[in-house]
């Protein structure tokens, strides 16, 4: 789609309502552009359709151009309208921004959990550096066998799933090669890293990656986990469904083994219970466990703390923190609180209206923000020695997300306005060889860091 022109819609601009007539156009419009997606995400692909590489290997993650879409009766929401990022491996990388900037929008497209067919990544390349099983001619994984001292293959007696030995014709026991475990006792198969464009998968081929390679934190754990099932119903699910060959019993383990690692006391009795018998921090810690039963590379955490009080957000963030290293992995955390980033961001990307309009390191943007809507959202942030009764608030109104203006989206409340404002949309300026600006002021100042 990415080569094809943007769908318009023939609505009239000097009008503050839509007729039936025009209604009816764009949902036609909607209706054509909507279908050819919808196919393509369910097509049958080879794996070549969908394998790409990576512009920097030390990434994990590369967002490119990213355009994410609502087909709605009204127009086209550009919930996120170019987005490019990276997330580099074993780094934390925060995402800041008002309510309806496209922060969960941009998670959802990554996880390619948007609801169609109105929701849609319509363009854009969302490049991931995954560890998945190496698999044979015919498409199954390879099993790790054990060895022994002289290289040989372990063997060991054949059971039933009823676990009985499995005799040949003459009563005797039937061996079979052993196969290697992890720590947790999962069956191990052999690996190898590959790069996928998620933009370009099928959604039968996401189910790879989704809950196993790439696992997210949602923001309400009440609302997350099924209140029908017990915790341990659907922890286990991850193990089964993830993992080859796994037995109940080896989902069991693994899952009492996850809920050990997030610091849940008497993980045996939580495993047994419904999500209606925890705390909100105890849920919390459920959600997290089930994030990493699958060993993700990436874990998207957004919001993972709002319905948290004080105590509970910082021995989540501590949890957090100690399991990115634990795990070796990345995360990419979503968030409207500024402190919970200076915490714990290396990395700081600012979205407004559906667009990055600055990233640098967490010490370039806070301590050096250029732009003005991040000078705003910091001098919103209440402080112990202001003297001032009332907070700052930043003027005025994102605009219509239907139709976007081709200038600066932050130029109606900004109070560093140009001439060059009214001018076309500003291109991101690099001020160091790590910060990024979107904004007129640093135009022809790239890399001189003035």
């Amino acid at each position: 789609m990415s080569e094809e022109k943007e769908p318009k819609t023939k609505a009239k601009k000097n009008r503050n309502y839509l007729t039936g007539r025009e209604i009816r156009a764009i949902v036609r419009s909607n209706n054509k552009v909507t279908r050819a997606l919808e196919k393509k995400k369910r097509r049958k692909a080879k794996e070549e359709e969908f394998l790409t590489t990576l512009k920097d290997d030390r990434n994990i993650l590369e967002v490119e151009d990213l355009h994410t879409y609502f087909f709605t009766e009204q127009g086209i929401v550009k919930a996120v309208n170019g987005v490019s990022f990276e997330v580099p491996q074993g780094s934390t990388v925060g995402v800041v921004g008002e309510s309806g900037c496209g922060k969960s929008v941009t998670s959802m497209s990554i996880m390619q959990l948007l609801q169609g067919p109105a929701g849609q990544i319509y363009s854009g390349e969302i490049r991931f550096k995954s560890y998945d099983f190496k698999r044979d001619a015919k498409g199954k994984p390879i099993p790790v066998w054990e060895k022994d001292e002289n290289g040989e293959d372990l063997l060991t007696e054949k059971k039933d799933r009823h676990g009985r030995p499995v005799l040949d014709k003459e009563g005797n026991p039937v061996f079979e090669k052993r196969q290697k475990r992890d720590a947790y006792g999962t069956l191990q198969y052999e690996m190898e890293e590959k790069v996928f464009n998620i933009a370009e998968m099928p959604i039968k081929e996401m189910h790879r990656l989704r809950g196993r390679q790439i696992a997210m934190i949602f923001q309400e754990p009440m609302t997350s986990l099924n209140p029908v099932f017990t915790i341990g119903n659907q922890l286990d699910e991850v193990t089964l469904l993830h993992f080859p060959g796994s037995t109940k019993a080896d989902a069991k383990r693994r899952s009492i083994e996850m809920l050990n690692l997030v610091g849940i006391a008497m993980p045996e009795r939580v495993y047994k219970s419904y999500p209606h018998e925890l705390s909100g921090g105890m849920r919390q810690r459920v959600m997290i466990s089930m994030a990493l039963a699958g060993d993700p590379r990436l874990i998207i955490a957004d919001e993972p703390t709002t319905a948290l009080d004080v105590t509970i957000q910082a021995q989540i963030l501590d949890l957090l923190r100690d399991l990115k290293t634990r795990i070796n992995g990345s995360i990419l955390l979503i968030t409207h609180d500024l402190g919970i980033i200076a915490e714990m961001a290396d990395f700081v990307v600012v979205m407004y209206a559906g667009r990055i309009i600055e990233k640098g390191t967490a010490s370039e943007i806070f301590h050096h923000p250029m732009h003005p809507y991040t000078i705003g959202l910091q001098r919103s942030k209440p402080t112990m020695d202001s003297e001032k009764d009332t907070l700052f608030d930043i003027p005025g109104n994102v605009p219509n997300p239907i139709d976007m203006p081709d200038y600066c989206y932050f130029r109606e409340r900004c109070s560093h306005c140009t001439k060059k404002c009214f001018g076309d949309y500003p291109e991101m300026v690099q001020v160091s060889p790590t910060h990024w600006v979107a904004c007129h002021l640093y135009d022809g100042k790239e890399e001189k860091g003035e």
